[in-house]
């Protein structure tokens, strides 16, 4: 049998799996000594078993907290995936067309020859992410903007709808009208 501890009053004493300890004065008991009412102080006759009872826990707010700890980390974790595989790509681009690494090299002409390709590469892939995500912006406003032409579309279509209903109710109006006066 397993005990928990959940209480609201501090609690100095030992917590064991075969020892109730009372939160009120400190006496302690064997749980095979315990009897019927386990969590009973048999000194002071205090009732322990909202300290020992672990049947309160929500386990749904537990198993939520759990997984937004795993989301929590498995985002994080496929960020860094997803920047190591940015990094692995500009890395084989820089191999591929400036040859191996030669920035620790002992010819100063190599060397400089090196690290300028390599930051013109570098350059371009930042290049290449800023212009993705400013089509991705341009794209999202070219969106908004579409929605709300449709909208302007949809209050003008209703806008003449009115106007039509109105127009029939005034044609049937003055119709009624014109055969009471004719009568």
């Amino acid at each position: 049998m397993t005990h928990w501890e959940f209480s609201h009053i501090p609690f100095d004493g030992e917590l064991t799996d075969d020892k109730i300890v009372c939160q009120n004065c400190g006496w302690s008991w064997n749980v095979k000594d315990g009897g019927n009412d386990l969590y009973v102080c048999h000194k002071c006759n205090t009732d322990n078993s909202k300290f020992y009872n672990y049947s309160n826990i929500d386990a749904g707010a537990i198993v939520g907290a759990v997984g937004s700890v795993a989301g929590a980390v498995g985002s994080v974790a496929q960020a860094k995936a997803t920047k190591e595989a940015s990094k692995g790509a500009t890395l084989k681009e820089i191999e591929a067309r400036c040859g191996k690494d030669k920035s620790k090299s002992w010819s100063k002409k190599k060397k400089n020859a090196f690290i300028s390709c390599r930051d013109s590469v570098i350059e371009e892939f930042n290049e290449d992410k800023r212009l993705a995500r400013s089509d991705k912006q341009k794209s999202q406003e070219i969106q908004q903007q579409q929605q709300q032409a449709l909208l302007q579309a949809n209050r003008e279509k209703q806008k003449n709808q009115t106007y039509i209903v109105i127009g029939v109710i005034a044609l049937i109006l003055g119709l009624v009208i014109y055969k009471k006066m004719n009568k």
